[in-house]
């Protein structure tokens, strides 16, 4: 018989509303100025090193999503702020996924690259 993998959110991700979440524990965040990050965006998405990234349009910024600990254990280019322990994130659920803000009335916070899914446990 062939079994079908579930697949599940991180245990952090929201279901039905952004949620804030503190940075430290389950990841850091390295926020980058929109215009500057959506020039290395295509990029690093060719090579696959680009992890999830949370678009923020009212603050015109982008938060790339990096493991807990490792926003403050490395150099950033010019314009690049680490965020780690003490800091926190809006986190959109996972059905907030689009392009760069495009001017639409809501202005929520969205994902450009969603966080991969997780296969269940046996």
């Amino acid at each position: 018989m062939a079994t079908t993998a579930r697949l599940f959110l991180p245990c952090w991700m929201p279901t039905r509303r952004v949620h804030i979440r503190p940075l430290g524990e389950d990841f850091d965040a390295v926020r980058v100025p929109t215009f500057q990050g959506l020039y290395v965006l295509p990029r690093l998405a060719l090579t696959g090193l680009s992890g999830p990234v949370v678009e923020d349009p009212v603050h015109r910024v982008l938060h790339w999503l990096v493991p807990a600990g490792a926003a403050g254990a490395r150099w950033w280019p010019v314009g690049a702020v680490p965020l780690g322990r003490g800091y926190s994130l809006a986190i959109p659920p996972a059905d907030r996924v689009a392009g760069p803000w495009d001017g639409d009335a809501d202005g929520e916070v969205r994902w450009l690259v969603i966080p991969p899914y997780a296969c269940a446990p046996p």
